[in-house]
């Protein structure tokens, strides 16, 4: 999968322009997590404790995730549905680099 690298003429950074599928440091694909966030698990190629985490994440970040989405309607006048999906939340929030990871290195002295 080639995932596009974007320079902004404006701010001067790389951009990865994310597929709709992926959602950032996951191992399931975007249609796995909307089926366990929405609760339509009968086909859903992982066991109860995996959907019990997806669900504890999106329980802990929706909020977020909704006050982006809020700031991106206000600030370029972007379009949303009244009741999107997590995957088009999530597209907007990682292609527009507000995504919050917290990827860690351990260092040895």
């Amino acid at each position: 999968m080639v995932i596009r690298r974007l320079r902004c003429i404006k701010c001067d950074k790389i951009h990865h322009e994310l597929p709709d599928m992926i959602i950032p440091y996951k191992r399931h694909c975007a249609e796995t997590v909307e089926k366990v966030v929405s609760g339509d698990v009968e086909d859903v190629c992982c066991d109860f404790r995996i959907e019990a985490r997806i669900r504890a994440w999106w329980a802990g970040i929706r909020v977020y995730f909704e006050n982006i989405r809020a700031s991106l309607r206000m600030k370029y006048g972007a379009a949303f549905p009244p009741d999107p999906t997590p995957r088009e939340i999530v597209r907007a929030v990682a292609n527009t680099n507000l995504w919050v990871h917290t990827r860690t290195a351990a260092m040895r002295t």
